[in-house]
């Protein structure tokens, strides 16, 4: 199943200064797990530490589970399309 799924970073709309990471199955079929980051802690940790970092400073146990779920596809193999651009 992780051939079919698709892990996307990029720009988030409402703001320049943060990114957006998606997870998709199917022609973009949503999967449950968007999570929002700052592009500055995205540029300087990178994609998976910057999942890890959350994962270990929440104490929202959904945002927790959201990262999990994304550092479990890339884990597995998931395509990981960057669709970001710099300040």
């Amino acid at each position: 199943m992780t051939e079919n799924i698709i892990v996307e970073v990029s720009n988030y709309r409402s703001s320049p200064k943060k990114v957006s990471i998606k997870a998709y199955c199917n022609e973009k079929k949503t999967l449950p797990s968007s999570v929002i980051i700052s592009l500055e802690q995205y540029e300087s940790a990178g994609l998976t530490q910057s999942l890890t970092q959350l994962i270990n400073n929440s104490s929202n146990q959904i945002l927790i589970d959201k990262c999990k779920l994304l550092l479990n596809y890339i884990a597995s193999g998931a395509t990981i399309r960057m669709n970001c651009y710099s300040k």
